[in-house]
């Protein structure tokens, strides 16, 4: 009986906290509104689905910085219901 090693890899950081925000109802393009239009909603996408990464760290820090600010309960952010659609 052969056994197989399946070794996943981790996803990449902004795919993971793309992923979370989606998961909490933001849309690819509400989540490139909030970042101020540093990528367009087909980057996040592609973040999204692990076809691309940031290819600017700034880029994967002002996603970091949203993630903070939108998963942080004390602080008061907008929600996905919040933004236009």
């Amino acid at each position: 009986m052969a056994t197989t090693d399946e070794t996943t890899e981790p996803m990449p950081p902004a795919q993971q906290i793309v992923t979370t925000l989606m998961d909490r109802g933001y849309s690819a393009m509400q989540i490139a509104d909030l970042l101020d239009g540093r990528v367009s909603w087909r980057t996040i996408y592609r973040w999204a689905k692990g076809e691309a990464r940031p290819q600017r760290p700034s880029d994967e820090d002002a996603l970091r910085t949203l993630e903070a600010l939108l998963t942080t309960p004390d602080l008061v952010a907008p929600t996905a219901s919040d933004l236009p659609t």
